[in-house]
């Protein structure tokens, strides 16, 4: 597709925070959930972590030979956490996870949370059932927030945004939250958000808010404390986890840790078509064989994985002012880069 396009890169918009990827290795010796832990450290990191639906896929396919439950290194702690549904960490700028608008006297019991058609957040029990609003972070959606019209546990309302959509709604920031709110308001009714309270933890410490429990679970029983989950695609509870007691002997779920570089691009792009459609999906899978290309003449690999980080707002692209201070340095620098390269 001719994109109408002429693409600089801003070459000093690059940097290179290290990302993690978990290996998983599938042990089928039976041990309880502290021996396997042992063994996974002693052989690996450590019993399994999931970080996200990409961990949680992959840590499927690598046992989907076997037909059992398996150990993860998920246990039951002593002291309760708020958590966001979505637990992609680049979803999240720095306090955003932090962000609460609580009604009058809340948090009280219960360990979901709802928000009013005011705006303001209570929690009540997770076994309750009401709309819910999912988040559509998904490339070529238009749509990122979703009202969904029926009355679901929060643990039924994760699941159906997480196979419909990216995953429950999080909210970041007032802006967001006013969003929503105005979303919500005609119906007259509270929805579930993706905010929950719980105290379980990571065998190796990682501060990971996934979860991707089975309908009902975790379930209250004492001494119901370390996490099962189970490859078999023909059962319902097919990669759904459930809480089980700590020294029943299963096969388990080690990892290792990969590390991993992630570059980070800033694109500027003048559009000589200014009816160009640029959320249109062909549009921007245009653009990005356009980068690639850019990237490959400055040294990168040919396999190179390209996609697009979307901002807070949910867009990709945003419009720069004329004359802004940022837009008048950025130029400068163009100035002087293009005097040494073509690009």
């Amino acid at each position: 597709m001719e994109t109408s396009l002429y693409l600089t890169l801003l070459i000093s918009g690059f940097y290179t925070p290290s990302s993690c990827l978990h290996q998983y290795h599938l042990i089928t010796n039976y041990m309880n959930w502290t021996d396997a832990q042992s063994y996974c450290r002693a052989h690996y990191t450590d019993l399994a972590t999931v970080d996200d639906m990409e961990d949680q896929n992959r840590l499927i396919t690598s046992v989907s030979s076997y037909n059992s439950w398996f150990w993860i290194g998920l246990k039951k702690g002593d002291s309760m956490k708020w958590n966001w549904s979505l637990a992609d960490r680049r979803f999240y700028r720095e306090g955003e996870t932090e962000f609460r608008n609580w009604d009058t006297g809340t948090p009280q019991n219960g360990n979901c949370y709802l928000m009013s058609t005011a705006g303001l957040w209570n929690n009540t029990s997770c076994d309750d059932q009401h709309h819910f609003i999912c988040y559509d972070g998904k490339q070529g959606t238009n749509i990122t927030y979703v009202l969904i019209q029926e009355n679901r546990t929060w643990i039924d309302a994760q699941s159906y945004c997480r196979q419909y959509h990216t995953d429950l709604v999080s909210v970041r920031n007032q802006t967001e939250n006013t969003e929503i709110e105005k979303k919500i308001s005609l119906r007259g009714l509270p929805v579930w958000i993706g905010l929950f309270l719980d105290s379980w933890r990571w065998s190796d410490q990682s501060d990971s808010s996934f979860r991707n429990w089975l309908s009902g679970r975790p379930s209250t029983d004492q001494g119901y404390n370390c996490t099962l989950v189970h490859s078999n695609h023909y059962f319902y509870y097919y990669s759904k986890w459930i809480n089980h007691p700590c020294d029943y002997n299963c096969p388990f779920i080690c990892y290792e840790a990969l590390q991993l570089k992630r570059q980070v691009v800033r694109v500027k792009m003048t559009q000589r078509d200014q009816h160009l459609n640029l959320r249109d999906p062909a549009v921007q899978d245009a653009i990005v064989q356009e980068i690639r290309n850019k990237l490959k003449e400055q040294g990168l690999p040919a396999d190179t994985k390209v996609t697009w980080k979307k901002q807070p707002d949910g867009k990709v692209f945003h419009k720069e002012e004329e004359g802004s201070p940022k837009k008048e340095e950025e130029e400068k620098k163009m100035k002087r880069m293009m005097t040494k390269r073509e690009l």
